[in-house]
């Protein structure tokens, strides 16, 4: 192995020990090959040398160079099967589609050498589909999965509360130490790009905006409040990646739009798919059915959830959120992500829909979804978005993808 100084780095090289932030984080794994893209991330936040292998495998192959052509016809194919309900007559699509298609084949070299599968490997079995279940039923059986602390409930009086003090929601933040750490290094992040460091719950009320920050605080409550899902069922890991991605992407699209307090649309991304938890977690039967079927049948996983449960997780995601109490228009929001898009839509109204596709098609992780929901090419008129400025928005996104979630993935 060799010790580079991080200027004297070079993309191909194999890192033998993981990369640190300042504050701890790790940004680059053991494995991980070094990429222009991540190198410049290594550069921004300050890493100062790594350790790499003295002769990388990876250096010849990758370093500058693109996919070889049968890795990249690979990458194709799996990128087609993903993309198999989208029109690729669309401009903005082929746009998109050719993205992911490049993200992919830097993951494949960077990572594992693998090309992983599109929706077409399906089991060749048919399950057996369990009987529907009331949604109330559901709900009633979510208090098996543990209780909220009390900050959260402290923090619900607080939002549907229009007269209390921005003194009030510190004190309420302060009860929890690592809730209050976790908000200051969200609100010091890339995210928020403030001019000055803000070192005091207080003062990121002032700044972030008392309800903002309120939800800032419950979304990170609930992210942890999950516990027990079977690992044979669904990837952990990738679950909040894409939960996390997706609400960085709507805040993204709502800045982007003009729209004011964009946080609750990052919120609003962030438990897009909470209800998905809920499903695996009490129904281990229902989910065997609904992602073996999806796959073999070659179908939305929604459509399966509505087929064996008679309802699917965006509906019972408001539902679940109606039930903790937040605020209405986040629980309108998470009923409405997979509503059908059509141009009498307002800007509001399609920017978790795409701000969901966009996360599935940039491949930030998944909830268990395998195809890409369709989006309609008046979407992007409403979003004033041309295909050149799509792609600029996408390659835009990477580094504020990784900055969250690492903040706020949970660690375990």
């Amino acid at each position: 192995m060799k010790i580079l100084d991080i200027a004297s780095a070079q993309a191909g090289e194999r890192l033998v020990h993981a990369a640190f932030s300042n504050d701890g984080r790790i940004l680059l794994s053991p494995g991980d090959v070094l990429t222009d893209e991540n190198l410049h991330t290594l550069k921004e936040e300050g890493v100062s040398a790594v350790v790499v292998e003295s002769d990388s495998p990876a250096a010849t192959q990758s370093q500058g160079t693109a996919p070889p052509e049968d890795l990249l016809q690979a990458v194709k194919e799996a990128e087609r099967e993903r993309f198999r309900l989208q029109d690729m007559e669309d401009a903005h699509i082929t746009v998109l589609f050719e993205f992911a298609v490049e993200r992919h084949g830097r993951m494949v070299l960077s990572k594992t050498g693998k090309v992983a599968p599109g929706g077409h490997t399906s089991p060749a079995f048919q399950t057996q589909r369990p009987p529907q279940i009331k949604i109330r039923t559901l709900l009633d059986s979510s208090q098996r999965m543990g209780t909220l602390p009390v900050v959260f409930h402290r923090l619900v009086e607080i939002i549907n509360d229009p007269d209390a003090s921005s003194a009030k929601i510190s004190n309420i933040v302060a009860m929890d130490p690592a809730l209050a750490a976790k908000l200051l290094r969200l609100v010091n992040s890339p995210f928020y790009a403030f001019a000055s460091r803000i070192d005091s719950v207080p003062r990121a009320v002032a700044l972030v905006g008392t309800r903002q920050l309120v939800m800032l605080a419950m979304g990170a409550i609930l992210i942890t409040a999950f516990k027990g899902v079977p690992v044979s069922l669904v990837n952990m890991q990738s679950f909040w990646a894409h939960s996390i991605s997706c609400g960085v992407v709507a805040r993204h699209l709502a800045v982007t739009c003009a729209k004011p307090l964009s946080e609750s649309f990052f919120i609003a991304g962030l438990l897009h798919d909470i209800s998905r938890l809920l499903i695996y977690s009490l129904l281990p039967n229902h989910t065997l059915y609904i992602l073996t079927e999806a796959k073999r049948r070659q179908e939305s996983v929604l459509a399966l959830e509505k087929e064996a449960l008679g309802f699917g997780h965006d509906e019972l995601g408001a539902e679940l959120l109606q039930l903790w109490r937040c605020p209405n228009e986040l629980a309108q929001r998470v009923r409405a992500h997979h509503a059908p898009l059509h141009g009498t839509f307002s800007v509001d109204d399609v920017i978790l829909p795409v701000a969901d596709a966009l996360t599935q098609a940039l491949n930030y992780g998944s909830s268990g979804e395998i195809y890409i929901p369709p989006i309609p090419s008046s979407v992007w008129e409403k979003l004033g978005l041309s295909p050149e400025q799509l792609l600029e928005q996408c390659r835009t996104l990477d580094n504020k993808v990784r900055e969250l979630r690492a903040l706020l993935a949970p660690t375990n």
